[in-house]
């Protein structure tokens, strides 16, 4: 990754186009930005762009509704006055596709988009029935518009949201982008599972369902092969592999095609806590998503997920953020839990929030708070070259990196707010996404700014 020496600025002059980019947005109490002068630097850069997105990863509905049962950990809440925070920091549009989306049920999600709605920050990726959650949120500025579109391919069964019927309401909840993982082993692997799945008296017990629906789904032709939970093929070599749902995809790519007709910029958020062959790899299907939606038109994706970077890679002239990490993580500052979440440990007496979260992490030595990736990140800011008349199209140009750093060490209560990084991180936070980048093709340089050091990607 070379470096140079950055003159009067980065970004493109006269009409062109900045979308600042931001991963998970789990804000929890407030004060997200500190008042040193990398933390005013850093919220100088969400604001200075005509358009700054996050992740809003918090049921953030002044704890209206229900909580419901959450596979993932913890239950995410928060009162509404986070949103003034998120307004206030520049933020103009989000997604509500994630896996805390539906934390405090139907209702919780639906006042989380009203208090949105009331502060003018623009949401997409859930809401009351399945076509509003599909559909594009756009935001309006004097030098021109953007739309996002949002979906998650991570959360609990019952959480997508439901079309409306010719009865009945649709379903209130988040888009979804399911997808199939298939794991390849060898011919004798796979008659030992076919041996299993008889023997044990699994395909026994499935007997009932085969006389109702004339056929066995899971008989000796099935291909692939499902069992326990995971769909198995014959192979030459063992491995896994994942390919996104073709429904999904036909459903959300005319809405891609429709921003495309209706706004400047657009912009495509995905949420995934699936990954490749390593944490920091996206897994397959992700790619093909992120791909084809560049194909119908989005200027770019931007995923979060796995709260920790990862590379970047360039398709057709357009980037694709695979992860930008955390920019606000107040999870341990979560005021109110539900029961369930203090049964998962264990206590010699009454708990209280942070009990619980110290609980669980072994009184801070163990969890997110042990690793210093989940309190690093960075924001791109995607400028646009200039279009050539009125009719033009905005055409992503060049991103800057400016990298972060959330007080990892810090205590619980004031870690997770985000700044500027320091010159020696931020060159180390800049070099190793250049090498997550580099298997994508993608070569980043480093510039130096008056704030520090600056990540540059040139699109072409």
């Amino acid at each position: 990754m070379a470096e140079r020496t950055a003159t009067s600025g980065t970004t493109s002059a006269g009409r062109g186009l900045s979308v600042a980019l931001a991963g998970d947005w789990m804000a929890t109490r407030g004060a997200v930005f500190g008042d040193s002068d990398r933390a005013r630097s850093l919220r100088t850069v969400l604001a200075r762009a005509d358009f700054a997105f996050a992740n809003l990863e918090v049921a953030a509905g002044d704890w209206q509704g229900h909580p419901v049962r959450d596979p993932w950990g913890s239950t995410l809440a928060a009162g509404t006055h986070v949103l003034d925070g998120l307004r206030d920091a520049g933020i103009t549009m989000v997604s509500c596709a994630n896996n805390h989306a539906m934390d405090m049920g139907a209702e919780g999600l639906l006042a989380r988009l009203r208090g949105l709605a009331d502060r003018g920050v623009a949401a997409a990726g859930a809401g009351a029935d399945l076509t509003t959650a599909r559909m594009p949120a756009y935001v309006d500025r004097p030098a021109g518009s953007a739309a996002l579109i949002a979906c998650t391919a991570s959360y609990a069964p019952g959480q997508e949201a439901a079309p409306t019927g010719l009865q009945l309401p649709g379903r209130p909840g988040i888009s979804p982008l399911r997808h199939r993982r298939i794991i390849d082993v060898t011919a004798e692997q796979l008659a030992v599972l076919r041996a299993v799945d008889r023997e044990s008296g699994l395909a026994a017990g499935r007997a009932g369902l085969v006389a109702m629906m004339g056929t066995d789904p899971w008989g000796e032709d099935a291909d692939p092969y499902p069992f326990v939970g995971g769909l198995f093929r014959a192979g030459e070599t063992p491995g896994i592999s994942t390919h996104v749902d073709e429904q999904d995809l036909s459903a959300i790519l005319p809405w891609v095609r429709e921003a495309r007709l209706r706004s400047d910029l657009v912009v495509v958020s995905v949420h995934s806590h699936e990954s490749g062959g390593s944490p920091l790899e996206p897994a397959a299907f992700l790619r093909a998503f992120a791909h084809a939606v560049i194909e119908a038109g989005a200027d770019m994706v931007v995923g979060h997920g796995p709260h920790r970077l990862r590379g970047i890679e360039v398709h057709r002239g357009r980037p694709v953020f695979h992860s930008l990490g955390n920019l606000v993580s107040q999870i341990e500052l979560t005021e109110r839990l539900p029961a369930e979440d203090y049964a998962k440990v264990s206590s010699n007496g009454p708990l209280t929030p942070f009990g619980f979260f110290n609980a669980r992490s072994l009184a801070d030595t163990r969890g997110f708070g042990v690793h210093s990736e989940y309190w690093e990140t960075v924001v791109p800011v995607v400028t646009t070259a200039p279009p050539a008349d009125d009719a033009g199209r905005h055409r992503p140009a060049v991103v800057e990196l400016h990298p972060v750093t959330l007080g990892f060490g810090l205590p619980a209560h004031r870690r997770g707010r985000p700044e500027r990084a320091r010159p020696a991180d931020g060159h180390r936070i800049l070099k190793e996404l250049g090498e997550l980048s580099a298997p994508f093709g993608t070569a980043l340089e480093i510039t130096e700014g008056p704030h520090g050091p600056v990540g540059l990607l040139p699109l072409r």
